[in-house]
Parts: C-alpha cells; structure tokens; sequence
C-alpha cells in the first residue's frame, strides 16, 4: 500500500505539472504587453514641414527654422504634459505601494539597446509646449548583460561604462517636385546622406545620454536649392541626488535649411540656414504616488542672412530672438496602468530688435495649460493623451494673439505579435515672419500601420493630416502625406530601405498648391 500511494502522488505531480505547461503562453502567441518598443514612438517627427512641402518619412522630417524650443531632443517621442517615452512601469515594481523603489533594469542587453531613446528627429519651431518635461524617473538597478538573441538586433559598442549605437545611411531616389511649386514642375533624381550616433551610459545611479544626427540632401537638377543641411545633438544628464529626488540638465544645439514651398521663404533664392542653441535644467521629486517636476528653459534662436530672387541680400538680423519658459508638471500614479497629470507653464520671446522695419513691436509672451492620461487599457493598447489650451499674446498692442485647444498623444495597439498600429496628435504655437500674420496654431494627426512579413523585414503604411493657420490673416495650408516604407536587414548591422511617399498640400492662396511624388532607396550600417 505505501508503494501505490507514493506511485499516486508521482503521478498526480506529473500531471500537474504538465497542465500547468500546457497553459503558459508561448513567445509566439499573439497577446503581449506593449513596451516602449511595441510603441515605436520615436519614429517620425511630422511637423511644419509637411505644411512646407517636407518628406514626413520616419527619420527623415527636417528641423524648422530657429529649432526647437521646448521640446526634448533626447527623445522624440515626448509631447505636451506627459512622461512620452518612457517605459511603462512595471506592475512589479510598483506593486502594493512600494513607490520608493527603484525599477530593475532590463533583462538583457537587446531590450536595453531597443528601448533606449530613438534618433532625435526635428519637432516645431517655439512651441511652449512641445515636450512635457516627463515625470520622475526610477534608477536603474543594472544587471549583467546577457547575449542578444535576435540575430538582427544591432549590438552596440561597449566603450567603457557606455554604450555607442551609430548608424550610417545613404540613399538615392526621384523627386517629381522638389521645388514644391504650383506651376512649372521640374523633377530631379537626389542622393541624400545621414548619420546617427547615441551614446548612453550604463551606470547604477545617474544617467549621461548624447545623441546627435546630421543629415544633407542633393539635387542634381535643382542645385539652386542647396544641401539642405540638417543637425541636431543633445546632452542630457540625470543626477539622482535621493532615491525620490533628481536633477535634469540638457544642452541643446541645431541647424536646419528653410524646406522648399515655405510661405516664409518665398522670395529667398535657395536655402535659408537657422541655428539655435539652448538650455534646460530642472528637478523632480516624488512624493510616494505623486511626483513633481519642476523645469526652466532657454534657447537662443538666429537666421542667417539670404539671398532674394532678384539677387539682394536679405538680412534676418531682425528674426534673432531669446526664448525662455517655465513649467511645472504634477502626475499621480492611481495605479500602475493609470498615470493622471497636468502641467502648466509660461514664457517670453523677446527678439534681438524690439521693433521691425514696419514700427510694430516684435516678441510674445504665452502661456499654456494641460491635463491628461498615460494609460494602458489593456495588454494590448496603451498609451498618453493630453488635451489643454494655449495663447501667445504679441507684445504689439492690438495685435491677433495666437490660441486654441491643444491636442497631444499618441496610442499604440497590437492586434497580432507583428503588426502594431498607431495614432498621434500633436499641437504647436509657432513664431512666424510674416508680416500680415501674428503667429502659426499648426495641428498635426497621423495614423501608422506597421507589419512584420518576417523577423528581418517589415513594412510600414503611414499617413499624416496637417493644418497650419496663420493668425491674423486669411492664410491657412492643408497637407496631407501618404507613405510606404520598408526596410529588409540582411544581418545585424546592414538594412535595405526603400519608400514612396506622396505629397499633396492645400493653400488658401492660390497658386501655391502642389502635388509631389518621392521614391528613395538606401543603405543602412548600423552597430
């Protein structure tokens, strides 16, 4: 009799046991939890420029002129009032309450490369509220690094306590308008040539990121318009001085070339070069389940001087202006999956020469207001959505100021482990240089479809409304942009890329419609 039931019990064990194998889920099976990876955030920075007649491409959006103030750099994926692009947290780690601990770090070396911040990518042009400044973040507790599995994930290059992810692209393609004009259409082939470098430390407490990326574009056939330059870098620290208090600094630079089909530069002979620099430093505390943060910022924003269609010079010194801003946002964790914030903020933009060449008085002072949500629903749609209001006053007395509702966020859903969709909304006040206009209210929504045929290749479908409204005037353009993209990896560190993307903008003055149609093909290293 003992020997039966002990065989009983063996094979009760057994039984339970392989049940309870039966019913795990499998890496393959479609249900998962959507991280800042599944998000992809950081993918496109559609902004002004697809108003101006810019490719909205991932990677490929260019900077408006002066930069972008407000915004992070340090991760393209940040709007208005929310912590966007940061992971969300675990339910481990905040469980039951024990807000005061610092999150693991990932679990091997490839989520940690994928989930770090993307490639900066241009936003909007004096936006006061362009990024939130995020909420507190947790240190990391780092792990030993085990192997990447993916055998196309790139693996970085250990220097040291850091890691370097560079990435070099080169491409080729046709432009059926690359002047972006109404009438007189005259295409050209391009060739188009960019780099990336990030390089992100790997420390237990702090945290020291630079990212910068550089870009030109050449028409054979329309040399008239330049290289179209591009650039922008970023160093950003994290001191955390106390598990519940941090101090955040960013050094900021850019420069960009004004975009063909501008309003802004109509009468300018070729391209515009605008620079800026700046500044940002805060501090963050948390206070259990509520966290401030509290952030100033200064940018300083010049253009270079031009050449007009008749061949005179056109001096910009009077579009050189100091922008600075103060915010303070609040969030509140009800629970890991439901992070309610708001956030409030001001500034003044005051130009290098206090009157233009008409006697109006240059500059603004604005102000903006938002509240919202970063959630996740469900295991399969996650989330931030804010929704507030904005308004830049001119400092000319009697002039149209510029305000209205503000709209930012950005929900990923996966219905299946290899397709992800997404949509995002952005909002911006935007200086502007025209003189029958006060400033720009632009809006931006865009909706992506991503599928992965394979584990080394995926196609993304994108496309993007834009609505630019010119203040104190009749002035107002409609685009919208219409995308395929696909890249092919042969191995970890080379990619095939290819897209077609078509243009179609709308002006309320006529004569500046036009349709544009662009195919590229490239080349990427990476490492």
């Amino acid at each position: 009799m003992p020997r039966r039931a002990i065989l009983r019990a063996v094979l009760l064990a057994a039984a339970v046991s392989a049940a309870g194998s039966a019913r795990a889920q499998s890496a393959d099976e479609p249900l998962r939890r959507l991280d800042e990876r599944t998000l992809g955030l950081s993918s496109s920075g559609a902004g002004r420029g697809a108003a101006a007649g810019v490719t909205t491409t991932a990677g490929q959006g260019a900077p408006l002129a002066g930069g972008d103030y407000g915004a992070d750099p340090s991760n393209a994926a940040q709007l208005a009032g929310g912590d966007y692009g940061q992971p969300t947290p675990d339910p481990g780690d905040l469980a039951g309450g024990d807000y005061g601990e610092p999150r693991r770090a990932p679990e091997d070396e490839e989520e940690r490369l994928q989930g770090a911040p993307g490639p900066i990518a241009p936003s909007y042009l004096a936006d006061p509220l362009a990024a939130g400044p995020g909420g507190f973040r947790r240190p990391l507790l780092r792990r030993p690094s085990a192997p990447v599995d993916d055998a196309y994930a790139p693996t970085g290059i250990r220097a040291g306590s850091f890691v370097l992810r560079p990435t070099l692209e080169t491409a080729a393609g046709y432009d059926d308008n690359p002047r972006r004009v109404h009438d007189d259409v005259k295409g050209s082939s391009f060739f188009r040539l960019r780099g990336e470098l990030d390089a992100q430390s790997d420390w237990s407490r702090h945290e020291l990121d630079f990212q910068s990326s550089a870009q030109i574009r050449r028409y054979p056939d329309a040399k008239s318009l330049g290289y179209q330059p591009e650039l922008a870098s970023a160093l950003s620290g994290r001191l955390d001085v106390t598990d519940r208090t941090q101090i955040n600094a960013q050094l900021r630079a850019s420069l960009s070339a004004s975009q063909p089909g501008d309003p802004e530069t109509s009468g300018v002979e070729g391209e515009e070069i605008s620079r800026s620099v700046g500044a940002t430093l805060g501090v963050a505390h948390r206070f259990n389940r509520l966290s401030l943060r509290l952030d100033g910022l200064a940018d300083r924003y010049t253009v270079g001087d031009s050449k007009a269609t008749d061949g005179s010079k056109i001096d910009n010194s009077d579009r050189a202006y100091n922008a600075y801003q103060a915010r303070l946002r609040a969030s509140y964790e009800l629970s890991p999956k439901l992070q309610p914030f708001v956030e409030a903020s001001v500034d003044t933009r005051d130009y290098d020469k206090k009157f233009d060449d008409a006697g109006d008085r240059l500059g603004s002072n604005g102000y903006a207001i938002r509240g919202g949500a970063q959630f996740e629903a469900t295991r399969l749609v996650t989330g931030e959505i804010g929704l507030g209001y904005g308004r830049q006053t001119p400092k000319q007395s009697g002039a149209t100021p510029v305000d209205g509702l503000l709209i930012d966020g950005n929900i990923a859903w996966a219905p299946t482990a290899l397709t992800t969709v997404r949509a995002a909304a952005r909002t911006s006040l935007q200086e502007t240089n025209l003189t029958t206009s006060t400033g720009i209210l632009d809006r931006v929504f865009e909706v992506s479809l991503e599928h992965q045929f394979r584990r080394n290749f995926a196609v993304t479908a994108r496309g993007v409304f834009e609505r630019a409204d010119y203040k104190g005037s009749s002035l107002r353009q409609d685009s919208f942009t219409a995308s395929l993209e696909g890249e092919y990896k042969i191995n970890r560190d080379v990619a095939l890329t290819g897209s077609f993307e078509r243009v179609w903008l709308n002006s309320s003055e006529r004569g500046n419609d036009y349709v544009a149609s662009i195919i590229e093909f490239g080349l990427k290293f990476r490492r």
